[in-house]
Parts: structure tokens; C-alpha cells; sequence
């Protein structure tokens, strides 16, 4: 059902009337329903799915620095980076027909990740205590570093992105209830959903390649 595009379509129209309904700004409406055919076209290994992020990523980095979310204004920026290398990535050297084949991470690639997300978690969430005015410091810290490291790992085609997507996405709907962003919160639901199917399809289809690779 995911797959079909008649869910893009459904899920879509549903977060334009809701926004619409309680009176949400166009732009956050907007940036929703691209948000979600940037996810939806990822979760299909869509290499157009970047142009699409970056469209989403300029519009949030607008409505997060308005909501004094600056930890996540300063992810949508590296995001933005990140959108334009995984295009770049994903064809390099395999043309425009084939994307570049999925790789899984090792022990020491967690181990590598983890110790990463933590620190930077720790220190990006101390740095708005003391320096920034921020709304939610250590959550949107945290937010921030998921999502920052996730669209790296995304743009290196690494299977393992989904699961901080699902991670990021379940602190975004805690974000967005707390700041009202209420139509941005449907969006973080719908792509929670995504983000599943995706980690699944991505699962089936680095089964079916040839070679096994180990990546960090």
C-alpha cells in the first residue's frame, strides 16, 4: 500500500486539508506534502528523491528559525549539503539508470556512529543551554544530530539511515506537539510509516545484490 503512488496522493491531500482545517501557515502546509514525497520517493530508492529534499530543507530551515529551533535550522543547512551530494553519490559511476548499490554498516561502524551522536548530542544541546535562546535545547540538539547523521549515511546509501530516521521522527512528533507545528506533526507521523516501509524494502532489495560490503 505504501508503495502505490494512490498513498502519496491520499496522504498528501490529507495533510493539505488538515492544514487548512486549523488554519496552519502555506508554507509549513508546503513544506509537508514535500516532505513527504521526498521520504516516499527514498523508501522507493529514487534517486529524484533528493531534489525533492532539498525543496523540504530550505522550507523547514525558514519555519524552524522562526520557531526557535536553531539546532534544527543549522541540520536543515547540512541537509541541504548532504541532498546535493547523495544525488552526486548515488549515480556517480553507475549513470543515471543505476543508483549506487546499498552497503550495511559493521560493529565498528556503530560503535563509530554511536559514540558520534552522543557526543555531538551532548555538546550541540550544551551550546544552546548557555549560548541560544533555543525553545527545546537538548531535544532539538538531539533531533538535529539524528537527522544530520542520518542524511549523511543516506547520501552514502548506507541500509542502516532508516533506523535514526524512525528514531528522528519519533522525537519530531514530541517537538512538533510542543511547539503546535500540528501540521508538521501529521507529516512526522506519515513518514514514521514510511521510514518502516523503506528500512523493510531496503532490507529485501541488499539481499538480492551480488556483494556484501561493510561501510562507515
Amino acid at each position: 500500500m505504501i508503495r502505490s503512488p494512490l498513498f502519496l496522493l491520499i496522504t498528501s491531500i490529507i495533510c493539505v486539508l488538515v492544514g487548512l482545517y486549523i488554519q496552519s501557515s502555506y508554507i509549513e502546509i508546503f513544506a509537508s506534502v514535500m516532505g513527504i514525497i521526498n521520504v516516499w520517493l527514498l523508501a522507493r530508492e529514487k534517486v529524484s528523491n533528493f531534489l525533492f529534499g532539498m525543496i523540504t530543507v530550505v522550507v523547514f530551515l525558514y519555519i524552524f528559525i522562526t520557531q526557535g529551533l536553531y539546532a534544527m535550522a543549522v541540520l536543515a543547512g547540512f541537509q541541504f549539503i548532504f541532498n546535493v551530494y547523495g544525488w552526486y553519490h548515488w549515480i556517480a559511476r553507475s549513470g543515471e539508470e543505476e543508483v549506487k548499490a546499498t552497503v550495511r554498516l559493521d560493529l565498528q561502524g556503530w560503535i563509530f556512529y554511536i559514540i558520534f551522536i552522543l557526543v555531538a548530542w551532548i555538546g550541540w544541546g550544551y551550546y544552546q543551554v548557555h549560548y541560544l535562546e533555543s525553545t527545546s535545547p537538548y531535544l532539538d540538539a538531539l533531533n538535529a544530530v539524528l537527522g544530520l547523521v542520518a542524511q549523511f549515511m543516506l547520501s552514502r546509501k548506507i541500509l542502516e539511515n532508516w533506523h535514526l530516521w524512525i528514531l528522528y521522527n519519533v522525537v519530531s512528533i514530541s517537538i512538533y506537539i510542543s511547539t503546535g507545528l500540528y501540521v508538521m506533526l501529521i507529516l512526522a507521523v506519515i513518514n514514521l510509516f514510511i521510514c518502516v516501509a523503506g528500512l523493510l524494502e531496503w532490507k529485501d532489495n541488499y539481499k538480492g545484490q551480488k556483494q556484501t560490503n561493510n561501510y562507515i
